[in-house]
């Protein structure tokens, strides 16, 4: 007998419909599936993730950014974050709330206004993660609700100082100065690497272990290691899927847990035991533009204006 509390492996369905001010909008109505077979329906109220972009501004120039081109100076009102945070608590459709960009730290003031307006609206009890290419770590220290900051996600994509700046294209913080910066603050759990798998750089299951030997030595618990969206030519000609390099036959490798939703992302936790025995956490994620019939998150812009994930339906405009 079938067992109907789950999904058809080959059909996700079309989501739950329902309104978010005002409009009507299909979202992710089931549970991620940890064996790619079964997948539970979401059961009560159903939120999604808030993407801030603070500013569209960042003076690197990955070639595999998906936000590129970051020469734009628009930032987010202040104002504007209030009005819209206000609406959506009233809502009551936010789960957690990731701040980007650009790059967040361009703007030191205004991201630490955002995360205390953040607390203010929707309390301590709300996630914020922060997303930063690290080259304005040394303002950390002047965030007034740091310790309340669930995560900070540092991009950083070679273990070697000069092979991490030729993806920038810019000089960026040293692997010393980041091992000094994670120091300073005192919060170890705060902090994740995060490295683009590519040709060239971090490409085979050898260099998997030096970059995490290298995050060892820095101080961070946890290092995500992140399949490249084909956003562009250069993506579709150097991503490395994370199973490449993440293999379950690597003896130093321990893996805990999966999940998988559907064809559009897939993801693997884990432990790293280094040679001299040293443990770290890793996350391997792979996922595709597009493609689903249903909002996976809500997203901020500089300009004011609150989408039905990146480029979708106008949802408010502050």
């Amino acid at each position: 007998m079938q067992n109907t509390d789950f999904y058809p492996c080959s059909d996700p369905g079309p989501g739950k419909r329902v309104q978010i001010l005002g409009k009507e909008l299909s979202l992710k109505s089931y549970v991620c599936s940890p064996d790619g077979v079964h997948y539970r329906p979401k059961e009560g109220r159903i939120r999604l993730q808030l993407s801030i972009l603070l500013t569209r501004y960042c003076s690197a120039h990955c070639p595999f950014c998906i936000a590129a081109p970051t020469s734009d100076p628009r930032s987010l009102e202040i104002s504007a974050l209030e009005k819209t945070l206000l609406l959506l608590r009233k809502e009551d459709r936010v789960r957690g709330i990731s701040i980007t960009g650009g790059e967040p730290f361009s703007r030191p003031e205004l991201l630490n206004d955002a995360i205390t307006l953040i607390y203010q609206i929707f309390g301590y009890g709300m996630e914020i993660t922060i997303d930063t290419n690290g080259t304005g770590l040394r303002y950390l220290a002047e965030i007034r609700d740091l310790q309340h900051v669930d995560t900070v996600h540092i991009s950083r994509h070679h273990w070697l100082d000069e092979k991490n700046e030729e993806l920038f294209v810019r000089s960026m913080p040293s692997g010393e100065a980041l091992r000094e910066a994670i120091a300073s603050i005192g919060i170890r759990d705060l902090f994740v690497l995060n490295c683009m798998l590519l040709r060239g750089y971090v490409e085979t299951p050898e260099d998997v272990h030096r970059y995490l030997d290298f995050a060892i030595e820095t101080g961070v618990p946890k290092v995500s290691f992140i399949t490249g969206t084909p956003v562009n030519g250069f993506v579709r000609e150097h991503r490395v899927a994370y199973e490449e390099v993440l293999r379950p036959d690597d003896p130093s490798l321990l893996f805990t847990g999966g999940f998988r939703d559907y064809a559009y992302c897939r993801c693997q936790d884990g432990v790293y035991v280094s040679p001299r025995g040293r443990l770290i956490e890793f996350y391997g994620r792979h996922s595709e533009p597009g493609g689903c019939e249903y909002c996976r998150g809500l997203v901020l812009t500089p300009e004011g204006t609150l989408t039905a994930g990146f480029g979708g339906e106008v949802l408010y405009q502050a």
